[in-house]
């Protein structure tokens, strides 16, 4: 496989709703993270990780409120209304269809299994809905091993203005676990001044990070902790033979690391499900727009010996969502 964004975006498409589905691109939003909807919804798809998905969110939202309180701004947005799918998706997706309809002026997050993710996409097209993050989520629990991370999270992202990745990679890598996180950009469309000059995350980079970027058409960055830039390809099954290029990142490492130590962006999580939950309603919010032009990027991190942890349990699939509703 050549590493470059059609294979990386190909690669989104066969792993999951999208290629079912096949969506326009005009589903996708293009503009800037903050302009879009009035209001925050939160629709928990009746799953097992129902429960620390929210934590997260309500997590991620007290510190953004804590941050723009600090910085002496407003909030922006009320908490989020928690709408919860008794019977799943599949059973009541005539309301979720109303929901849609009547929620206007909405950025609604969500998470679900495969299943009703395969009909909320369709439920969005419907309501002509713009996709902001589409991500799908793996641990591996007892089938884990060695060659491949015990996480993997896969993220298609309106553009860099919604990015999660950051976020997610910096509270992953505290619990000493094998994961990958990979990011693709639907349109590469950025302006500097549309990204938030203070986020409630370090977001970008994360510490104990090696950056590398494989320049060409579309730029695209790998983050590795633990493992070298061939190693970190061969466990993302991308081509190893890529001429990767360290990128300096001296000055974003220290921030970040002094960000981490100070607890600033960090929900403390209990657990990777919180810690996805988090990441999403940070790049709900716009705490994680990149400041710079990327059509895909990637976070492998491989804990030291004799660091690793047992392998996550229970195995567990789901699918996270953010929307707006004009």
């Amino acid at each position: 496989m050549d590493v470059n964004r059609r294979n990386l975006m190909k690669g989104v498409l066969t792993s999951g709703t999208l290629l079912a589905l096949g969506i326009p691109p005009g589903v996708y939003a293009n503009n800037a993270t903050g302009g879009g909807a009035g209001r925050l919804g939160l629709l928990l798809g009746n799953t097992r990780v129902d429960a620390a998905f929210a934590a997260g969110i309500r997590t991620a939202y007290a510190a953004h409120v804590k941050h723009m309180v600090k910085e002496g701004g407003a909030a922006g947005y009320s908490a989020p209304e928690v709408v919860k799918l008794k019977g799943g998706l599949l059973t009541d997706y005539e309301e979720v269809a109303r929901l849609l309809e009547k929620s206007r002026d909405t950025r609604w997050i969500a998470v679900m299994d495969d299943g009703s993710a395969a009909v909320f996409t369709e439920l969005a097209r419907n309501a002509c809905a713009k996709l902001l993050l589409l991500g799908s989520h793996v641990s591996s629990g007892s089938d884990w091993t060695q060659d491949i991370p015990e996480l993997r999270h896969v993220w298609a992202a309106a553009s860099p203005l919604h990015s999660a990745a950051g976020i997610l990679a910096l509270q992953l890598i505290t619990n000493q676990s094998d994961f990958s996180i990979v990011e693709n950009f639907f349109s590469g469309e950025h302006a500097a001044e549309q990204a938030q000059a203070d986020s409630t995350t370090a977001g970008k980079f994360a510490p104990d990070y090696l950056t590398y970027r494989l320049d060409g058409l579309d730029a695209i960055h790998l983050h590795c902790s633990g493992l070298s830039p061939s190693d970190g390809c061969k466990s993302l099954g991308w081509n190893p033979a890529g001429a990767w290029v360290p990128v300096s990142q001296e000055t974003p490492a220290r921030k970040a690391t002094a960000s981490a130590r100070r607890g600033d962006g960090s929900s403390q999580s209990a657990g990777w499900v919180e810690s996805v939950g988090y990441a999403v309603m940070a790049a709900a919010l716009g705490a994680g727009a990149l400041g710079e032009p990327c059509s895909a990027r990637a976070f492998v991190h491989r804990p030291a010996i004799g660091r690793r942890r047992e392998p996550v349990v229970p195995a567990e699939r789901l699918t996270s969502f953010v929307i707006d509703l004009a």
